[in-house]
């Protein structure tokens, strides 16, 4: 059976090696001893340049369109999008270039006007 918590006193003026050294001595198990290390990047063959993430006014600019066409794009949920913490679009390059390759306008049928 597993201790869930461990209680202590500590007396002001304890240094905190005996405090670490008492849990270990009542609660083996309870502190890490390695330091965290975060977790490895992903792997399966994703480059940095297909992790890119670019701006409508980036993605405008590369199908010759309005930014407002991109977000609309994104709205009608013909082009993917994910938020930063401060709430704006980003588009992954990957995933506007194919769009690029296999159509001519954009996302959409006939959307581009002249």
């Amino acid at each position: 059976m597993t201790r869930d918590s461990v209680t202590l006193e500590v007396r002001r003026g304890t240094r905190p090696e005996t405090v670490l050294a008492a849990i270990r001595e009542q609660a083996p198990g309870l502190l890490m001893e390695e330091p965290w290390k975060p977790p490895e990047p992903r792997k399966g063959g994703r480059t940095a340049e297909a992790d890119r993430l670019l701006t409508p006014a980036e993605v405008a600019a590369l199908f010759k369109v309005d930014p407002t066409t991109v977000t609309r794009w994104a709205n009608e949920g013909r082009l993917s999008f994910i938020r930063t913490l401060g709430g704006h679009r980003r588009y992954r390059e990957a995933e506007v270039r194919a769009l690029m390759a296999s159509s001519d306008t954009g996302p959409g049928d006939g959307d581009a006007q002249e």
